[in-house]
């Protein structure tokens, strides 16, 4: 027995000697763990990223649809416009609180809160409809469509944020128009107006442009309008 003891305890102290003290292959072990620990608690970040970028993307997924259904709704008036023009129909709805009938498009329309970070070309959508006659412009996605054709005027005040610069302007099918352009050490506004000849489907809306100025002032100091002449 005592010879076994002898034998057990000479293979642990030649393992010692072979690969370093206890104090060594304890602290090899601590540090094992520790960046086994690293690994993963990096890989549960990483996942925990993946989940939020995925998130993200059915979300603007989600306000994409919502918007496409909007424009396909303004299509499908815009059909139906069409087929009334195409027939003896009168093209006339009637206004509340009076005792009359809206013939021609005519809508106006202001911006209710700030809009911040625009991009070159990002559309500024006049969310607060004041009149829509003939619904031919959509406050959801900021862009008028002629529902018939027609001489229209268009006139748009764009207000900048006190001490920025902002470029805006007039665009139809994509094409811009007219610009305005507002600066000071307080707040201004710029505007400007046009007269087009449009046919049914053309679009008219404004935009943010150029790369000066990122923020329109909101509060209804912003404002888009346009009728048929």
């Amino acid at each position: 027995m005592m010879n076994f003891t002898v034998f057990v305890f000479g293979c642990l102290m030649l393992t010692y000697s072979c690969n370093g003290s206890m104090e060594e292959i304890v602290g090899e072990l601590q540090r094992e763990l520790q960046q086994l620990k690293m690994k993963t608690g990096n890989e549960i970040q990483a996942l925990k990223t993946s989940i939020t970028t995925y998130e993200n993307e059915i979300q603007l997924l989600k306000t994409s649809s919502a918007i496409e259904i909007e424009i396909l709704k303004e299509e499908i008036n815009t059909l139906k416009v069409e087929r009334l023009n195409g027939s003896e129909v009168p093209k006339r709805r009637f206004v509340l609180g009076t005792n009359s009938f809206a013939e021609k498009p005519a809508f106006s329309a202001s911006l209710t809160n700030h809009a911040t970070s625009l991009s070159n070309f990002q559309t500024i959508i006049f969310d607060n409809v004041f009149t829509n006659d003939l619904r031919g412009y959509s406050g959801i996605t900021g862009i008028f469509t002629a529902p018939m054709n027609g001489t229209y005027f268009f006139t748009a005040t764009v207000m900048s944020h006190s001490g920025e610069y902002l470029e805006t302007e007039i665009c139809m099918n994509g094409k811009s128009l007219v610009s305005m352009y507002s600066y000071d050490t307080h707040f201004e506004q710029g505007t400007n107006s046009v007269v087009l000849v449009l046919k049914t489907g053309d679009k008219v809306w404004v935009r943010h442009s150029n790369t000066q100025g990122s923020k329109a002032f909101g509060y209804h100091w912003s404002a888009f309008s346009g009728f048929m002449i």
